[in-house]
């Protein structure tokens, strides 16, 4: 007798979706109780979350021929957005660019990574060579 296993697959799918969600709540929870400083393990995660929203960004626009520059480009423009924010309200101007640019070396390493190694090669219309005509 054989078993249809596909409610088990949706299950198991929608089980996953909700851990994800979990794990986001857990973590956005976490983070408020953070605090900030300028030594090396502060400035690597601003390195690896340019890398993802630059990833992310990337993978959003996977049928462009620009993929990695429009990923580069939006995770860079968010973050000296926000960079620039927080220097208004007062925060210490050096921070907040170191901040800026080792989020945007995360950017440029997780866009080109992406674009590089996960993505399919996008195939475009145009060539190179000669074209010779000759009347017979």
């Amino acid at each position: 007798m054989r078993r249809c296993t596909l409610d088990l697959d949706i299950d198991f799918v929608e089980s996953v979706k909700f851990m994800k969600k979990l794990a986001a709540m857990v973590l956005l929870f976490l983070s408020a109780h953070s605090h900030a400083y300028d030594g090396l393990t502060s400035e690597l995660s601003h390195a690896a979350g340019g890398a993802l929203l630059a990833g992310a960004v990337t993978k959003m626009y996977s049928e462009s021929e620009n993929r990695a520059w429009i990923g580069f480009a939006v995770s860079t423009a968010a973050v000296v957005l926000e960079q620039g924010y927080e220097i208004s309200r007062g925060a210490n101007r050096n921070s907040q660019i170191k901040d800026m640019v080792w989020h945007a070396a995360g950017a440029a390493l997780g866009a080109w990574a992406t674009d590089k190694y996960l993505l399919v090669p996008v195939v475009t219309r145009t060539s190179v060579g000669m074209v010779m005509v000759r009347p017979f």
